[in-house]
């Protein structure tokens, strides 16, 4: 009995380390933090991260630039488990773009469960890489990835910062990823 309670306890031990180690903050957070401070700290990340992420890349086409502006709309709601806000950014991407692209926005725009839009942002994510790869002029934009994404299959998403705001757990794992690729 003594041997299954020890073995049982290395178990639940290994998977709390894995956990915290697959994918860590970046930022510590003091467990006495009250709720609202997080709130009003994440609300102003947010945005100082929008305003980053508009200053990183600059295209040589003006429509490829309002979509990836509305992209990154769509990221920051998703970041910010705004299902409203999603929905808005992805019609306005929707109105804008090819017919491909155009389908997997309207998606998001019709879905009011967060969980449908990160899903469909997921499809959005992969259809947008040649279009933004092949109409950059100057700066960069990030392609990151979340190992835990989707039950651990891991996704990606881009960013005009390296900084991680992970768009498919929004503020449960807030930093979790890492940037696999720049693009430039």
């Amino acid at each position: 009995m003594k041997r299954i309670h020890r073995n049982l306890f290395f178990i639940a031990l290994s998977v709390g380390i894995v956990s915290f180690t697959s994918c860590k903050e970046n930022k510590e957070t003091s467990t006495e933090t009250s709720h609202e401070e997080m709130d009003m700290s994440h609300d102003e990340e947010m945005g100082e991260e929008s305003a980053m992420e508009m200053s990183g890349a600059e295209f040589n086409d003006e429509k490829v630039a309002a979509n990836y502006e509305a992209y990154l709309d769509l990221k920051d709601a998703l970041v910010a488990t705004d299902a409203e806000a999603a929905q808005t950014a992805a019609k306005e991407l929707s109105e804008n773009t090819e017919a491909e692209i155009m389908e997997v926005a309207t998606k998001i725009a019709e879905a009011s469960d967060i969980e449908a839009q990160r899903k469909a942002f997921s499809e959005l994510t992969a259809m947008m890489e040649p279009v933004l790869e092949n109409a950059i002029a100057s700066g960069a934009i990030y392609k990151q990835f979340c190992p835990m994404a989707f039950e651990g299959k891991g996704d990606y998403w881009f960013a005009s910062s390296e900084e991680i705001n992970n768009p498919y757990f929004g503020d449960k794992m807030l930093h979790c990823g890492r940037v696999e690729k720049t693009i430039q």
